[in-house]
């Protein structure tokens, strides 16, 4: 009988910074990579900014842990449009106690800019994909990350 070691590993607490006049930025759904077992070798779990999920190397996916995009509310004037600026590789890490994963390649929707409609409100979405270690410690893993929407 072979064990799985699950691991569940959490963006939560995503930092929403705007700048310009009369807009907001709200979180509504932190980023989620959801649960899996790592390998023998290293790999990686992958949310796209339309929610889907894939594992890339050893990483097995448990699909009772489906994880989730991130999602946020940008609101201000309609027709405006403003500039996405998401995290650079190597700057975002998960932990837990002193085990650690960077989280790279974020990715949004809409892809650099945004335009605010009719109603004064946008939806922005964020993905990135997690480098899970070879027999990474399991553990329940968390960090931050931020996100800039500005006035053009």
């Amino acid at each position: 009988m072979k064990t799985l070691n699950l691991l569940f590993a959490l963006a939560c607490a995503a930092t929403a910074a705007s700048t310009g006049w009369a807009q907001a930025l709200v979180a509504n759904q932190p980023l989620a990579f959801g649960s899996f077992a790592p390998g023998a070798s290293s790999g990686t779990v992958t949310v796209s900014a339309a929610g889907a999920r894939n594992s890339g190397g050893a990483v097995f996916l448990v699909p009772s842990g489906s994880g989730s995009v991130a999602s946020y509310t940008v609101s201000g004037t309609s027709s405006a449009t403003y500039a996405i600026t998401l995290p650079s590789n190597g700057v975002v890490v998960l932990t837990s106690g002193p085990n650690s994963m960077a989280v790279n390649n974020f990715t949004s929707s809409p892809v650099g800019a945004g335009l605010i409609g009719g109603g004064g409100t946008q939806t922005l979405t964020i993905g990135a994909t997690l480098s899970v270690g070879s027999n990474q410690a399991t553990g329940g893993y968390s960090g931050s990350f931020n996100v800039t929407a500005e006035y053009n």
